[in-house]
């Protein structure tokens, strides 16, 4: 089955900040997740293919969901790897192109692109995955919500059971709960015909987009457990997994904002800490600082990258966090392991030092 002994779906884009905190994890976390990554162009490569090699790198020998980045904004199709990305999104021969790339990717379990196909189109996919050997996945986007929602409902039905999920993603949100009636329409009316063995991840993400209102250190709470606890009991389902965006959001359009104040975010079971303070003008240094030694939060017993690095921070800004992309590298590594061990009890002190491999 599917998703067997995994808990956490984390919705990761291809950006550098998502990788590092990605990559940095122990292989125990890792083997605890399977993330839904966002197929985009990586910096400045020449083919998509190196998109796909970064991911690899931070996420080795293990399999994940592959699905485009639909949010990606396209700046110069002059470029290769934006003409991939946009021969990828071309829907003839029931999006063989996709099924091709997939094919060349043999870790990458594909989201099955569903944009204005018929139930006869999305059966050929399906059935071009199924040919690979590989798991599959339906994933439903609220802002994108499809209008052939029975059509690709009644060609999942139709392949089986025991080799696809569902991803229902929630996109950004102020409040997770507030999204607890469509995640439940959805399954209710729409899902009806699959499987109740098939597994459903419930993703979405509440992280701020502005960080200018906070200053000390904020708590900024996130409802995502109790969404999946709430829905868990409501539903028939089997299985309900929890997803999020390893305390990301979507891509939104680019804009010309001024460089954000350095601060330091702080990831625990259920909140972001906001470590910021505009009037005493704090550098990264004086943020972690003060989160280290004038909180009661900081736990500095996990022994992962993310709190090493605001630990550096505190001696050296050079080896720790000297830029807002170290920032959100830190907090997704410390957000992804926490999530990835809810519920397992204390996780401070493990021993999570990696077998070396000559």
């Amino acid at each position: 089955m599917v998703l067997e002994n995994k808990s956490y779906v984390p919705t990761l884009a291809i950006r550098a900040s998502e990788m590092n905190g990605l990559e940095f994890l122990p292989g125990a976390t890792k083997d605890r997740m399977t993330p839904c990554i966002l197929l985009a162009p990586w910096a400045n490569s020449l083919t998509l293919d190196r998109a796909i090699d970064r991911v690899e790198r931070a996420f080795p020998n293990r399999n994940y969901f592959l699905d485009i980045d639909r949010d990606y904004q396209f700046t110069n199709l002059e470029s290769g790897p934006q003409q991939e990305l946009a021969r990828l999104m071309e829907s003839d021969n029931a999006f063989a192109n996709w099924v091709e790339f997939v094919g060349r990717h043999e870790n990458a379990w594909p989201c099955i692109q569903s944009r204005g196909q018929s139930e006869a189109d999305l059966r050929r996919q399906i059935e071009a995955i199924q040919e690979l050997g590989r798991p599959y996945c339906m994933r439903i986007v609220r802002d994108r919500f499809p209008s052939n929602i029975q059509e690709i409902v009644a060609a999942f039905a139709a392949g089986g059971a025991a080799d696809f999920a569902i991803i229902l993603e929630g996109g950004w949100t102020r409040d997770p709960l507030t999204l607890s009636v469509w995640f439940e329409g959805v399954i209710a009316e729409s899902l009806q015909e699959i499987d109740a063995a098939v597994p459903v991840v419930l993703s979405c993400t509440s992280i701020p987009k502005m960080f200018s209102a906070f200053s000390g250190i904020t708590p900024v709470p996130f409802s995502n457990r109790q969404l999946i606890d709430q829905i868990s009991r409501r539903s028939n389902r089997t299985r309900v997994i929890y997803g999020d965006w390893g305390s990301t959001r979507p891509r939104e359009e680019s804009g010309f904002a001024s460089r954000p104040l350095d601060r330091i975010d702080y990831p625990t079971d259920g909140a972001w800490y906001i470590v910021r303070n505009k009037d005493e003008e704090w550098d990264f240094k004086a943020a972690a600082e003060e989160l280290i030694e004038n909180s009661d939060i900081w736990d500095g017993n996990l022994n992962i990258w993310g709190e090493e690095m605001i630990y550096q921070t505190t001696i050296n800004e050079e080896i720790g966090i000297d830029t807002p992309q170290k920032n959100v590298a830190a907090r997704v590594n410390i957000h992804l392991h926490r999530q990835a061990f809810y519920g397992a009890g204390d996780i401070g002190g493990m021993n999570l030092d990696e077998d070396w491999e000559d």
